[in-house]
């Protein structure tokens, strides 16, 4: 008696193959990828906030800008509003027209750093310029004497 087709002895189906009986191509599993780092989710919600009260003039670049609002404090009740505070930049050695760094920083601000940084005492250079360091990225540039004599005013 002749065998059924597809019943032989020899031809089995997939489903009939005992576990693990395939060829190595098939029962390979696929090469693992590297993991690697997911993508930053993007600022936090405090970030998103100080970067829009710099935009308006509220706060400036130092970390602990004591003109602008806090979380405490979100409308802070001074006597003057704060957007018409000046911000300076830090002006390289010698050349008060060119910037070190991006970072804008109110008067009061930026003789409060330096002080708290160690650096109170400043002596005025040549051309009547107060060498300073920035806050943020610690670039070492200068202020005029006037815009830190005022800066040490507001202070006081």
């Amino acid at each position: 008696m002749a065998p059924l087709p597809g019943h032989g002895s020899r031809a089995r189906t997939r489903a009939a193959q005992p576990a693990g009986a395939g060829t190595d191509a098939e029962n390979a599993a696929p090469p693992k990828r590297e993991w690697v780092l997911p993508p930053p989710p993007g600022p936090t919600l405090q970030q998103r906030v100080e970067k829009r009260e710099r935009e308006l003039g509220l706060r400036c670049s130092d970390v602990s800008c004591g003109l602008g609002p806090t979380d405490d404090d979100p409308e802070p009740a001074l006597d003057v509003d704060v957007t018409k505070i000046p911000q300076v930049g830090i002006h390289r050695l010698g050349n008060n027209e060119q910037d070190v760094c991006d970072h804008r920083f109110h008067l009061a601000c930026l003789v409060s750093a330096e002080r708290v940084a160690g650096w109170g005492d400043k002596d005025v250079g040549e051309n009547g310029e107060v060498e300073v360091s920035c806050p943020v990225c610690r670039a070492v540039g200068c202020v005029t004497k006037q815009e830190w004599d005022e800066g040490v005013a507001a202070l006081a």
